[in-house]
């Protein structure tokens, strides 16, 4: 079977699109025996739905890059930890890259990271 979609979800829980939509975004909306319908279509299916799309729809990501240069250095680590700590509490996901100190890499590390729309990108670097 190909990529489960968010219809074939609706259709095998006998509900909109909207619905599952809501199922994820506003599941107060939902009564309880919608909700189980819904959860147990997506555990049958084995769906997962996609941030991309998400991103798409409204329009900005809660994705932000981190470029570092060594993840393995006390300094940087640390510098990550809390980066990763701080986006979570603004309800964001870090991707972290690291560039072993290659301007190439970092390069494309940037450009993947635009490429990906990511919110923001947050530059650990040594001076140059």
């Amino acid at each position: 079977m190909g990529r489960v979609a968010i219809t074939d979800v609706a259709s095998a829980a006998g509900v909109s699109k909207t619905t599952v939509s809501n199922f994820y975004n506003a599941p107060h909306k939902l009564s309880e025996p919608v909700r189980a319908r819904v959860a147990a279509a997506i555990q049958s299916l084995g769906y997962v739905r996609s941030d991309a799309a998400r991103q798409l729809r409204a329009g900005r990501s809660t994705v932000i890059g981190h470029l570092t240069i060594d993840i393995g250095s006390m300094w940087f680590s640390e510098v990550a930890n809390e980066v990763e700590k701080l986006a979570a509490d603004a309800g964001l996901h870090v991707l972290v890259a690291n560039t072993a100190g290659n301007k190439a890499r970092e390069r494309q590390y940037l450009e993947l990271f635009a490429a990906q729309q990511v919110r923001g990108v947050i530059v650990a670097a040594q001076g140059d």
